[in-house]
């Protein structure tokens, strides 16, 4: 069965999210030495080029953690390691390290819970900021490709990058390059032409569409869910969250995935409704920043309603089409070579996923070249009228890493504006970025799981030429 992809969300060691309650402190207190030393055990065994000495330390030390050791690897692989910058010990038993990837420009953080007996009840791992002091000059545009091609060369002899990658500028694309394996089983390269799934980036057409049908006085922004769906289940959700807060992930609305989602993978928004419509909101609607799946399926089956047409062919007929995008759909089933979806890591076997099926949510099947056509019909206004890409482009809601518009992450790398989605899941990430000031598009598609396109979309967008505020 063949499951929707949503949202870039980021991974984790081992199985927990950062542990943030009491339970550190019931334990007997484990002195910092003994922490900082467990930290480096840890970090030692992540680095071996050997699995086996990851698995054995997890086994010795966290066996709970075993079922999610190709998890880990597989960081291990698109990290190529981690250098450990500091540590600190935030609360009695819990250590956290700040480290770099080996390989890539990205910072994290590792976060290790001990117990008394120097067994551990957790490690978790998330991203960090940019460190102040740590800075990259920009080059030259030739300087900057040609640097990027030997970086994605480099990757791919490690196992560490498996996609397709482009950057434009105007009317030129003067990177347009593919890497690694769409099909390990069929010996089958990736090419530029290659579709791979897109995850979360299928959102930037269901917001498209919806700005479209607002554009065209057909939705407002300010109309509540119940104006459009009358008949859904819970009255709080349709009568407060407005078509605006789903857009911007602020109505509360909340996931899809869990229990209610398995084996529902290729549904209808009707029939999403069906499975969630009951459920109560997780926050008082423009509270607060928080992605939300379920808000965008929300707002396909507001599409389908007011336009009178299942969404996938609203997106055909007026974002596809328009866009010149000829090789994208919600099935991995098309003519042309479809790019396999890969979890674990190359020591211990990658092994393939089922494909993906898209949902207004995203899910669905592109290349690079028609995600390019999309960037560029973006300021180009064959999507939509001046008013409405300032709304879909500019941003309105802070995220805490960022701000996101009504259908856009917007935020700044390494001091230059850009705008885009991005899209992960097992074996799934991708990123569409867009530098207003600079002119250049990065796109980059990947059948590994997330980091791996956006550490390579941070790479090139850090060292493409800027443009003078």
């Amino acid at each position: 069965m063949a499951a929707a992809m949503i949202s870039a969300h980021l991974p984790l060691f081992a199985k927990n999210a950062f542990a943030t309650d009491d339970a550190a402190k019931k334990l007997a207190s484990v002195s910092e030495d003994r922490l900082r030393a467990m930290l480096q055990r840890w970090l030692d065994a992540f680095n071996s080029s050997n699995p086996a000495d990851y698995r054995a330390f997890i086994a010795a030390y966290i066996p709970d953690g075993l079922p999610y050791i190709d998890d880990d690897l597989s960081i291990r692989d698109v990290s190529g390691g981690l250098q450990l910058i500091r540590s600190e010990v935030p609360a009695p038993n819990q250590i956290v390290g700040i480290v770099k990837d080996h390989s890539w420009d990205r910072f994290s953080k590792v976060m290790l819970t001990v117990e008394s007996n120097d067994r551990l009840s957790d490690i978790s791992f998330r991203g960090a900021p940019t460190p102040k002091d740590f800075t990259i000059a920009r080059l030259s545009e030739d300087e900057a490709l040609r640097g990027f091609q030997e970086k994605l060369q480099t990757e791919e002899k490690g196992g560490g990058f498996s996609g397709a990658s482009l950057v434009a500028k105007g009317d030129r694309t003067p990177f347009r390059h593919a890497y690694g394996m769409a099909n390990i089983s069929q010996i089958a390269a990736a090419t530029p032409e290659t579709r791979f799934c897109i995850g979360s980036m299928g959102k930037m057409f269901t917001a498209v569409a919806t700005l479209q049908l607002v554009q065209g006085g057909r939705l407002r922004l300010d109309a509540a869910v119940a104006s459009y769906l009358p008949n859904y289940p819970t009255s709080a959700l349709a009568k407060k969250v407005t078509v605006e807060q789903l857009l911007a992930h602020t109505g509360g609305t909340g996931d899809v995935f869990g229990p209610s989602y398995d084996g529902h993978a290729e549904v209808s928004p009707d029939k999403f409704i069906q499975l969630y419509g009951v459920r109560d909101l997780a926050f008082e609607p423009g509270s607060k920043w928080s992605y939300s799946n379920y808000g965008y399926v929300l707002l396909g089956a507001i599409i389908e309603k007011v336009s009178g047409k299942d969404y996938n062919a609203y997106f055909d007929e007026h974002i596809f089409r328009p866009a010149g995008m000829h090789s994208t759909s919600p099935t991995a089933s098309s003519t042309g070579l479809v790019a396999i979806p890969y979890s674990g890591a190359t020591a211990t076997g990658l092994k393939p996923l089922a494909p993906y099926f898209g949902t207004p949510a995203g899910g669905g099947y592109s290349t690079i070249d028609d995600l390019l056509g999309f960037a560029r019909a973006i300021p180009t206004k064959r999507l939509l009228d001046t008013k409405h890409t300032e709304l879909f482009t500019i941003g309105k809601v802070d995220t805490g890493n960022g701000f996101y518009s009504l259908g856009l992450s917007v935020r700044s790398r390494n001091g230059e504006p850009c705008y885009g989605h991005g899209g992960s899941a097992p074996g799934v990430n991708g990123d569409l970025t867009i530098y207003p000031r600079s002119g250049y598009v990065t796109v980059v598609l990947c059948n590994r799981g997330y980091p791996l396109a956006q550490n390579a979309s941070e790479y090139i967008g850090s060292r493409l030429p800027g443009q003078p505020g």
